[in-house]
């Protein structure tokens, strides 16, 4: 009969005064671990979520000639375009704001509706919805500043 170790291992843990304690380091490494990647996960993926769904997106800002406001018909057309997400006046309903996929439709598109139209409107600027967007933040929190 061959000598088992595993027979005796309480007792020589018992001679030799080894006890075992709380968790091993292994275990206390995987956990924290689990907690750091976690972390980073929480605090990362949200952005990398927000950044894939809106990277094809711009935002046209237009004006029409003589600071008259925008028609309601005129701008439920436009959110009507495929491609186009939001189509919005800003606060005096002068300026139209629209927020398109570049890959589907362009200023080029919007432009033929107005000439269609028979209006005159200029394309104020173009810009990456995720720029107007930090823009529009940083501007929220100037003013929350001044007050």
């Amino acid at each position: 009969m061959a000598w088992d170790p595993e027979t005796y291992r309480e007792k020589r843990e018992k001679v030799l005064g080894i006890r075992k304690r709380g968790i091993s380091f292994g275990s206390l490494s995987t956990i924290a671990s689990l907690v750091i990647l976690l972390g980073f996960a929480f605090v990362s993926i949200p952005g990398a979520v927000s950044y894939i769904r809106t990277r094809h997106l711009d935002d046209a800002i237009y004006k029409l000639a003589g600071n008259t406001a925008w028609e309601g018909s005129l701008v439920a057309q436009i959110r009507q375009l495929d491609g186009v997400r939001i189509a919005e006046q800003d606060t005096h309903g002068t300026r139209l704001v629209v927020t398109f996929d570049r890959r589907t439709v362009g200023p080029d598109t919007f432009s033929a509706l107005f000439k269609q139209k028979n209006l005159d409107a200029a394309l104020l600027n173009r810009v990456s919805h995720r720029a107007r967007q930090t823009t529009l933040e940083a501007e929220k929190e100037l003013e929350r500043e001044t007050l």
